[in-house]
């Protein structure tokens, strides 16, 4: 059979007591468009995993059924070879980069694969259009921001034209243009026969996008139906079955903060004064590359910066700032360092009691992931992680970089309830986010940083050595 067959899989992993995928049956038709949800660590990932060879070729573990990608079995085919026919998308795109360099990242499997460089170039040069990416070709990746390196990686997996693509959650980090014009790419592929599988939990932008909608839970498929059925349901259901909005959240309107001494402030150098109140939930946003990480970690005290910050109506310097300040990064992966989840929320903190922790566990629904490491969790998982620990941190000043990455509905709502406990402490709450629907409940205030006017923060060095393969890719798209 053309496209992908599942008969009866399931799969287990040794650190897991219960399977990931129990008996899964289903199949995905070629040139089929395909929307995978269901709550955190309910199978996505592992069945897009199963697809790509993943599972069990990198990733061990104890399967029993049979998969066929046309016919071909996954696990038994040379990775090299079926990355040729299947690409892939995670969810966080710093683990597949192998380039210093957006363009080098464009073309590098072509080029390993040993096709000719103008073809290789022509290729780019209809990509960056398609995707507006050609700004960033001159960029270092090191540079770029979390929704940027996104786009940089849904090119990297269109270069050789695969016939299937897989995306786990796309949107990560992505703002509204970002996301228009990959619901556009998205739409273009489906019209070319492209076989597409899509795990998500921000639903809406793909209304017009799939053709059936399977939605997983516990490893089991629990629906499986056409896309027209699944847009119909209401409310209520869909709140029921933990499903976030199926249509695009409105632009909220929210106001932004009063001037005042009680919290931080920060002199931006375009925006003028920003204005952090204590006891509140500021919602730091804009575009992509507008300057929103680089502005945390200047208030984590990460990075140096000759703007005014104030707290309190007091300078409040980096020494300062590296003590009374908790950044979540938009990249988890950084700030886990455990063996366990449990020796993860108590590393390095001797201050926090054994009931502030266990209501902490509690809370962010962690207990059945204690004993497990943190790198087999799911994204969402991560992020609940992440989340607990600035719990348990006695900070005055917490900002969070897209925290509701990879999270489902009802882990939307659990950091929600989490950062409103915080900020009633009297804490200031920073929360840097793209998604409307998270603002919309949790923030109390709103800024929106300008879109970046200048070239603050690039590696002038990768620019000059990216100048010539930027102009001819360029070249290229004029002809």
């Amino acid at each position: 059979m053309d496209g992908v067959l599942f008969d009866k899989v399931s799969v287990r992993f040794p650190a897991l007591d219960s399977p990931a995928l129990d008996n899964v049956s289903l199949a995905i038709r070629q040139g089929e468009c395909v929307l995978l949800t269901g709550p955190c660590g309910c199978g996505k990932s592992t069945l897009l995993r199963l697809i790509n060879g993943i599972v069990p070729q990198v990733i061990p573990g104890e399967i029993s059924g049979h998969i066929s990608i046309n016919g071909a079995v996954p696990a038994r085919e040379k990775l090299w070879q079926l990355g040729r026919k299947v690409a892939t998308v995670y969810q966080n795109p710093r683990r597949q980069f192998f380039c210093a360099d957006p363009l080098g990242e464009l073309a590098f499997g072509s080029e390993n694969a040993g096709q000719h460089p103008d073809e290789i170039l022509a290729r780019a040069a209809g990509i960056t259009k398609h995707l507006a990416i050609a700004h960033l070709l001159s960029r270092s990746m090191f540079t770029l921001s979390g929704g940027e390196l996104q786009r940089i990686a849904i090119g990297s997996a269109l270069m050789d034209q695969p016939a299937f693509l897989l995306l786990d959650e796309p949107t990560s980090g992505l703002d509204a243009k970002s996301i228009a014009a990959l619901t556009g790419i998205l739409q273009s592929l489906r019209a070319s026969g492209m076989t597409i599988v899509i795990a998500e939990h921000r639903l809406w932008f793909l209304r017009d996008v799939v053709d059936r909608v399977i939605r997983l839970r516990g490893g089991k498929i629990v629906e499986d139906i056409p896309a027209s059925q699944f847009w119909q349901r209401d409310d209520a259901l869909r709140r029921r079955q933990g499903l976030r909005a199926l249509t695009r959240p409105a632009s909220a309107q929210i106001p932004e903060p009063p001037a005042g001494d009680s919290g931080m402030s920060y002199h931006h150098p375009e925006r003028g004064a920003l204005y952090f109140p204590r006891g509140c939930i500021t919602a730091l946003c804009g575009e992509n590359g507008a300057g929103k990480s680089t502005l945390a970690n200047r208030i984590a005290g990460l990075e140096k910066t000759r703007d005014k910050l104030l707290l309190d109506g007091k300078p409040f310097p980096l020494r300062q700032r590296l003590r009374r300040a908790f950044l979540v990064m938009q990249d988890v992966n950084r700030q886990l360092f455990g063996a366990s989840v449990a020796q993860e929320l108590q590393m390095g903190r001797h201050h926090a009691s054994a009931h502030t922790l266990d209501k902490v566990i509690h809370d962010m629904a962690l207990s059945e992931l204690l004993t497990l490491h943190p790198m087999v969790l799911s994204g969402g998982q991560q992020q609940r992680v992440i989340l607990a620990l600035a719990l348990l941190e006695q900070r005055e000043v917490f900002i969070f970089d897209e925290p509701t990455s990879g999270l489902d509905y009802q882990g939307l709502h659990q950091v929600t309830a989490r950062l409103k406990q915080l900020a009633s402490t009297g804490a200031v709450v920073v929360l840097i986010t793209h998604d409307e629907e998270f603002s919309a409940i949790c923030a109390d205030y709103r800024i929106t940083l300008p879109p970046a006017m200048s070239a603050q923060g690039w590696n002038y060095a990768a620019a000059d050595r990216m100048h010539i393969n930027q102009r001819e890719v360029i070249e290229h798209d004029d002809e």
